[in-house]
């Protein structure tokens, strides 16, 4: 039963109300993340006990109140519900230790992540840039054989958990964590990588340059980025144009990988280095 019966049928909300009620919300562990506009706030308790009669094992319900921002990535939340923020999420055979007020994870990118440790050969030597809390690096290195794994995470508590979670999989000995700015770590880097991520859609145009620095001929970056709708068919042509300065690569690959508004979606665009 969706949220929207469930508050209709249990709790009389009427239609003008529930229109404006979100379909969708996030689960994250334990942990709810829900969007409430200002004109349905007055329905939190009976969103929450409609939320907890679907899913009984949540133990905390936040309503997103601000967009992800800033150098940590991070969105504002009000805890509505319970209060432990700290949870673990449980994705393709590995375990996350996280707390969604402090860190950046979603779950909406589970599919997204499968399909790039599905990529990955062998001995692959792959660099994470804005690595977070370590999903991307941490699933590469659980499901696929890859030589190296390297992640670089700017917010302290995010890398935080990342090691606390290399740990948790038992990846010591293919995952490396390194804390800082990409545009500072990443040159140091000895050597060069054969698969590169840019999981940062915000700001990740800015850092083309760097990702560059560190490809070599046959290497793959995947880059992600915000676009709308209409942009989707002049996208591969952006990017290589982003690129072009610094290196020779062509799109092979482009599909969403999430919403971000009304007719703004996530995409990730793979380029192969030439």
């Amino acid at each position: 039963m969706s949220l929207r019966k469930i508050l209709r049928e249990k709790y009389s909300i009427g239609e003008k109300e529930l229109s404006a009620v979100r379909r969708s919300f996030e689960i994250i562990g334990n942990v709810v993340v829900i969007d409430i506009p200002d004109e349905v706030y007055h329905l939190k308790d009976e969103i929450v006990k409609a939320i907890l009669e679907k899913h009984k094992h949540v133990k905390t319900v936040l309503r997103k109140v601000g967009e992800v921002s800033g150098d940590y990535r991070v969105a504002s939340y009000e805890v509505i519900y319970g209060g432990e923020t700290e949870t673990v999420v449980k994705e393709h055979g590995c375990r996350f230790l996280l707390d969604p007020t402090k860190v950046y994870y979603s779950v909406k990118l589970s599919g997204e992540r499968e399909r790039i440790f599905r990529l990955v050969k062998p001995g692959e030597r792959v660099l994470v840039m804005f690595a977070g809390v370590g999903p991307f690096a941490i699933t590469i290195a659980k499901n696929a054989e890859p030589g190296e794994v390297v992640g670089v995470e700017l917010n302290p508590k995010a890398v935080e958990y990342f090691r606390k979670n290399v740990k948790l999989n038992r990846v010591e000995d293919v995952v490396k964590v390194y804390e800082g700015d990409v545009r500072e770590v990443v040159p140091k880097l000895e050597g060069k990588f054969d698969r590169i991520l840019m999981p940062s859609p915000n700001n990740a145009q800015d850092f083309a340059d760097v990702a560059a620095l560190k490809a070599k001929k046959g290497s793959y970056i995947h880059y992600y980025t915000f676009a709308g709708v209409e942009e989707e068919k002049d996208l591969p042509g952006r990017v290589e144009s982003l690129f072009s300065p610094y290196i020779k690569c062509r799109v092979v690959f482009v599909r969403r990988c999430g919403n971000f508004a009304p007719y703004v979606h996530r995409y990730v665009v793979d380029l192969l280095v030439e």
